[in-house]
């Protein structure tokens, strides 16, 4: 398999398209995905929050309305930069936001 640089840059590089959908064949070749992380500081959807990984303290983010508190463990599925793409590993360890209801008034 032969990716382009462009390939690899538009994985890596685009944590602010909220419309990023991770490429995880590249990502595969540069850096260890799927492995497991733990929250340290609390990861509101789409803002950076603290996971344990490897030992070592990361930025990271996940792309889901989920909110991750300390103590959930992650899967990490992507690097942006120095941040790490997270998914809850199991999802009932993450709190769901409740859905903004519409004022329907005016």
């Amino acid at each position: 398999m032969n990716y382009s640089l462009l390939q690899s840059f538009r994985s890596f590089f685009s944590v602010a398209d909220p419309y990023h959908e991770p490429d995880p064949e590249i990502a595969r070749q540069v850096f260890d995905l799927y492995e497991i992380a733990v929250v340290c500081y609390k990861i509101s959807p789409r803002n950076v929050g603290q996971v344990e990984y490897r030992g070592r303290p990361w930025s990271a983010v996940c792309l889901e309305d989920l909110v991750l508190l300390p103590g959930t463990q992650v899967k990490v599925i992507d690097r942006v930069e120095l941040n790490l793409v997270v998914r809850p590993l199991i999802v009932s360890q993450a709190r769901s936001l409740p859905k903004k209801r519409m004022d329907r008034s005016a």
